[in-house]
């Protein structure tokens, strides 16, 4: 069996267990929604800004340096282990430190035991670091597919009933401490390997060398990346940064859920192929179309059912997020597409390059966010809109011209998924006009209409795909057999 099948038969499991997971997921973030109020969004936001960051350092980026380097031993995993743990218990401390801080900068006490509980969180993963990669590495996806769809399950039951008993803020950091803990009970369940007492700083050099320019590149991420609520919670408070998080939250689950999902399964075929650029090249591109055909349909579609979906599903309480969701939809899927970059460049030992992404963007980003603050909620997703895709287009060209692949070769993969998506939106455009006068009918009306939109989108995207472009559902059924 080949490397790319094993992935993808391991990624099929994977795919199941994260559309249990995930429909269990969003079910639950409907229900906590509809009891909570955008504030304790807000709230959680201020409480892990700054906290949040020194969760960047937990792992150090040794958990791809492990994927990526050849053959570990088990002492050096041994010594990587008890690095990561005093490291997590290190950071668990400033992270109570942070706190106070945190409260002096928002100006909000309530968040002060919100943001110290997050402490936790950092022990606990330090402990799922080394287990969690040695997984990934072996391609055991079903076995990760498992351990995340059961903690999910259970954290988000018992979040439904923290909410319920007038938690608050405490539902969202408690359903996270109680997802951790799950996950490092079973990991270590599931794996067979233990850590042995053995520690040799000189063993793990290599994979520091590797790790800390990953760390550095995520570091510069999270900047920019957390600026936005940074900037939004100081000048426009909580309950503006709650609809606003909120809002990038819901925009984000396709990348974060997906896109994410499908880059982690294919990063260990990256690194394996990385000596042998035909098939890394051939590999690249047909992830890159398979990641535009998902990503495509569900953000465009997103944004177009935005103004009857959000009203009926959360609640009219969540009507000022429906403008700014529909920008990030768009911002999202510009990014999703280029999220395989930095995949492709770290499988090639190249994490240094991701570095000069996140240079550039936290040069720029902050200084943006903090005047669309000053402008109001709407604006604050103009940035992601308007800037941000500007950057990664420089990294993505340059990337492509590493791998010596030509911009018409790259730019032919999205010709299908655009062709089909725009199929799909006449056809969501007539159903619309059709309903033109729905929004005056009941509410059972309404939710008619949705679910209408919805199917008659997917059918027409899936029909035009099995019509036009046959030949990527055959390619899928061709990698599931083994014919890649």
């Amino acid at each position: 069996m080949s490397v790319i099948q094993k992935a993808f038969k391991a990624g099929i499991w994977l795919a199941a267990f994260k559309a249990v997971s995930q429909s269990f997921s969003w079910v639950a973030t409907i229900i906590v929604a509809r009891i909570l109020v955008p504030e304790d969004y807000g709230l959680m936001a201020m409480a892990t800004i700054l906290t949040g960051y020194v969760v960047l350092f937990s792992e150090l980026g040794l958990g791809a340096a492990i994927i990526q380097r050849g053959k570990p031993t088990n002492e050096e995993l041994s010594s990587l282990f008890w690095l990561v743990v005093c490291w997590g218990c290190f950071l668990s401390i400033v992270c109570i430190l942070l706190s106070y801080p945190t409260v002096a900068i928002f100006k909000e006490p309530r968040i002060l035991r919100v943001t110290q509980s997050a402490a936790v969180l950092y022990i606990l993963g330090a402990f799922l670091i080394v287990p969690r990669n040695i997984l990934e590495r072996a391609l055991r996806f079903k076995a990760i597919g498992f351990i995340e769809a059961v903690a999910t399950m259970i954290s988000c039951s018992l979040m439904i009933v923290i909410a319920a008993l007038g938690g608050g803020v405490w539902t969202l950091i408690g359903g996270l401490i109680i997802q951790k803990a799950v996950t490092v009970i079973l990991s270590f369940f599931v794996l067979s390997w233990r850590p042995t007492i053995h520690f040799d700083f000189v063993e793990i050099k290599p994979f520091l060398h590797f790790g800390l320019n990953l760390a550095g590149a995520g570091t510069l991420h999270y900047i920019y990346m957390n600026s936005d609520k940074f900037f939004a919670g100081r000048i426009l408070g909580s309950i503006i940064l709650g609809y606003y998080s909120f809002a990038l939250q819901l925009a984000r689950i396709p990348a974060d859920k997906i896109i994410v999902f499908m880059n982690r399964v294919s990063f260990p075929v990256f690194s394996r192929y990385q000596g042998e650029k035909r098939e890394f090249n051939k590999f690249f591109l047909k992830l890159v179309k398979l990641v535009a055909f998902i990503s495509f349909p569900l953000y465009i579609g997103g944004a177009f059912v935005a103004d009857q979906l959000i009203p009926l599903v959360l609640g009219t309480k969540w009507m000022p997020i429906i403008l700014p969701f529909k920008f990030l939809c768009i911002s999202q899927l510009i990014g999703s597409v280029f999220l395989t970059n930095a995949v492709v460049l770290n499988a090639k030992g190249l994490p240094h390059w991701n570095l000069y992404l996140a240079t550039a963007n936290v040069l720029i980003l902050p200084a943006s966010f903090y005047i669309a603050a000053r402008h109001g909620l709407i604006f604050m997703a103009i940035p992601w809109l308007v800037i941000e895709p500007v950057i990664r287009l420089g990294h993505t060209l340059a990337t492509l011209k590493l791998m010596t692949i030509s911009i018409s070769d790259y730019l032919k993969t999205f010709i299908q998924p655009i062709l089909a998506t725009c199929t799909m939106l006449c056809v969501l455009t007539l159903v619309k006009f059709g309903y033109l006068n729905i929004l005056n009918l009941s509410n059972n009306f309404l939710k008619s209409y949705v679910a209408l939109l919805i199917v008659s989108g997917a059918v027409s995207y899936a029909g035009y795909i099995m019509v036009f472009s046959r030949s990527t559902v055959t390619g899928i059924i061709r990698l599931a057999r083994g014919k890649y």
